[in-house]
């Protein structure tokens, strides 16, 4: 829960206009610790997936953490919820109001007496600035810049008129970590440094390891919060009993399981991140420009055999994914909403094995289950192979060769080697080459340099971060799949400019399945996450996301005890 905010929006239904509510009814609504100390005096190590880095939101080389560290000393208009939903953030930017749909119109309000750090006042001009620069950038998370027609700032700079030339329902994306002078910033840590703040927190030092927080006393929210932070890149658990700790990671394994054991003064929490690992197939290669080789591949992977082989110690049982646009446990998944088997195998967990008892679906053209006999019937009646001495071969007597393209985490270098074993079983070839960044694997699939690739993919706020794959122009951070369709272009802009929740995501999902009904991409698993903290910590949660995690730390507090009282 953020606790942060001043504003708390309502999402546009088809009729309604979202409105404003007052602080008080925020804070009435809010989870309070029963008692707490103050916190301006005390440090908490918070650790994060790594590594950190300099960049701006914008910035090409930024990561889920480093934008995380940027919702603490930069302001925003709206921030993440640990259920991955946005909320009103309050602070420099008041109130953000969708007043008009035809043209849609929000107004910014503009909260006075709030100054960088080096005592420039916040005002209008650093949204019209803001705008200016991000409307340029080539980035999927500048599409709503570009859809806005004007930007006006009255005469005061206390409020800012935005009209949009096309419907973007995704408006509250926008308009968060703010720079005053964006350009030219770049990712190095002498930028970062030298780069004026505007949030809960300053910033005092910072590596690619470890980023040290002071509390911003002029911060009018939050008076009571912890007045240092250490964020550390996957930081071990403390060993002191003393430490104030959190932690958020998706290396989930068995030592860390049996680690925290054996820790009972932390809590810690098992879900889902915001983090899909998917197969992704190239256009126009021999092999994969049939749809039945596509979809063959796709059958042929026991997905859940591949779960149970990375995390089957642990005591919990992640399910393959059903949807390449949502990670499980987002709002409108299509499927459990967080760890365990959904689909047709069950699996049984111990301390240091598990058993997996499957039933395979008998249906071809199914685009969530799996199925090894269907996938042998495509490739053998469908697409024209034939087994010899145990290599599937065409009617030419030419092997079938898979070169697959895996991204840099041990995670994905694993789950490559469990699917290219499953698939030589069969009789395929495979190669996998490893690359240093999942932005290049997937543009080496998109060019075909490579017929299938395995990525890992960050699922956002709204669907249409990852629908962009296969709509709009490409920019790196859109993971283009280079194949664009008039029936996904249409859907894609039905769902953008559908203010109304509930059909939007009925849209998002109809162009989801269309994607998979083509196997053009194959989900195979949402990663699951631990999150962990002090047990004298009071208001932290699990996360679908690091930057929901880390969003809520200013409404962090440390419970006093009656012995400490």
């Amino acid at each position: 829960m953020i606790l942060r905010g001043s504003i708390f929006r309502t999402l546009l239904t088809a009729t309604a206009v979202a409105i404003v509510i007052s602080p008080a009814a925020v804070a009435g609504a809010a989870k309070k610790p029963i008692a707490t100390t103050n916190e301006n005096a005390h440090t908490i190590t918070v650790s994060v997936p790594g590594p950190l880095n300099g960049c701006g939101y914008l910035d090409a080389g930024s990561n889920p953490s480093s934008n995380a560290v940027l919702d603490l000393i930069q302001p925003s208009a709206f921030l993440t919820t640990t259920s991955d939903v946005l909320v009103g953030e309050g602070g420099p930017i008041a109130a953000a109001e969708l007043t008009s749909l035809s043209p849609e119109t929000v107004v910014y309000t503009i909260a006075s007496n709030y100054a960088w750090s080096n005592g420039r006042l916040f005002s209008g001009e650093d949204l019209l600035t803001w705008w200016q620069y991000a409307k340029s950038v080539p980035s999927i998370y500048t599409d709503g810049y570009r859809s806005i027609k004007s930007l006006v700032v009255n005469s005061s700079s206390s409020t800012v008129t935005v009209i949009f030339s096309k419907p973007f329902s995704a408006w509250s994306s926008l308009f968060r970590d703010i720079s005053p002078a964006p350009n030219g910033t770049g990712c190095s840590f002498t930028s970062f440094l030298k780069r004026p703040t505007l949030g809960p927190y300053n910033v005092s030092s910072a590596s690619s390891s470890q980023i040290v927080l002071t509390m911003n006393k002029s911060w009018k929210l939050n008076p009571n919060r912890y007045g240092r932070i250490i964020i550390q890149a996957s930081a071990p658990i403390p060993t002191s009993n003393n430490s104030n700790f959190a932690g958020y990671t998706i290396q989930v394994n068995k030592s860390l399981s049996m680690t925290l054991s054996a820790h009972p003064e932390f809590v810690s929490h098992i879900g889902t991140s915001d983090q899909i690992l998917e197969l992704t197939y190239a256009p126009r290669t021999l092999l994969t420009s049939n749809v039945s080789v596509r979809e063959a591949l796709s059958l042929s992977i026991q997905r859940q055999k591949i779960l149970n082989s990375l995390w089957g110690s642990v005591t919990f049982a992640p399910a393959p994914a059903t949807s390449m646009l949502l990670a499980q446990g987002q709002n409108g998944y299509p499927g459990g909403s967080g760890p365990g088997p959904t689909l047709s195998t069950t699996t049984t967990t111990v301390a240091s094995a598990s058993t997996t008892t499957s039933t395979t679906p008998n249906v071809t053209g199914n685009t969530v289950g799996d199925c090894l006999p269907c996938a042998i019937s495509l490739l053998t009646k469908n697409a024209g192979y034939k087994i010899v001495g145990g290599i599937l071969r065409n009617s030419a007597n030419a092997p079938f060769v898979i070169h697959l393209a895996v991204g840099p985490s041990n995670l994905e270098k694993t789950s490559a080697n469990l699917i290219a074993s499953q698939w030589r079983a069969i009789g395929i070839v495979v190669y996998e080459y490893f690359f240093t960044n999942d932005e290049a694997a997937q543009s080496a699939i998109a060019a075909n340099k490579y017929e299938v690739g395995l990525i890992l993919r960050t699922a956002t706020t709204t669907p249409s971060t990852l629908a962009r794959s296969f709509y709009g122009p490409n920019f790196v951070d859109s993971y283009s799949s280079a194949i664009r369709t008039a029936s996904l272009n249409k859907l894609y802009d039905s769902a953008i400019s559908n203010f109304n929740p509930v059909t939007a995501l009925a849209t998002w999902s109809a162009f989801d399945q269309t994607v998979l009904g083509q196997f053009w991409m194959r989900p195979i698993v949402t990663l699951p996450t631990i999150t962990i903290w002090s047990n004298t910590l009071s208001n932290a949660t699990g996360s679908l996301s690091v930057q929901g995690f880390v969003d809520q730390i200013p409404s962090w507090g440390t419970i006093v005890t009656s012995s400490s009282k």
